[in-house]
C-alpha cells in the first residue's frame, strides 16, 4: 500500500509525499479503480475527482497522460466515453438508472 509514502529530498531527509504525488505513483504502477483509489488514500471521491483533474493537466507537460476506462451504466450498458469530468455521473442519460460502474485509471506515456 502506498499510504505514508516518503521521498528523499536533496538534503537527505525524508519528506512526506503530497496526495497528488501518491496518486501519480500508484497509477504509474498499475490500473486502479476510482473507489479503490479513494479508499486507499483515505480521501472522498469528490476530492479524488478534483485531484485527477489537476493531475491530468500536470501530466501533459511530462509527456504522459491519464487513461481511464469510462463510466458505464450497469442497467443498459451506455458508456460515458466523451465525459470530460472525473466525478461520477448522477444517472444514465439513456435509461435514468443511477447504477453506474466506476472507471479504472492508469498513467501511460504519450506517443
Amino acid at each position: 500500500m502506498h499510504s505514508g509514502c516518503q521521498v528523499q529530498c536533496t538534503a537527505g531527509s525524508l519528506v512526506e509525499m503530497t496526495v497528488r504525488q501518491k496518486i501519480i505513483s500508484i497509477l504509474e504502477t498499475a490500473p486502479v479503480g476510482f473507489r479503490d483509489l479513494a479508499k486507499q488514500l483515505k480521501i472522498s471521491e469528490k476530492a479524488l475527482a478534483d485531484h485527477l483533474f489537476h493531475i491530468s493537466r500536470t501530466l501533459k507537460s511530462r509527456q504522459k497522460r491519464l487513461v481511464a476506462r469510462p463510466f458505464r451504466c450497469l442497467a443498459c450498458g451506455f458508456t460515458f466515453k466523451d465525459r470530460k469530468h472525473f466525478a461520477k455521473p448522477s444517472r444514465c442519460p439513456v435509461c435514468r438508472s443511477t447504477r453506474v460502474e466506476l472507471p479504472e485509471y492508469r498513467i501511460c506515456r504519450q506517443g
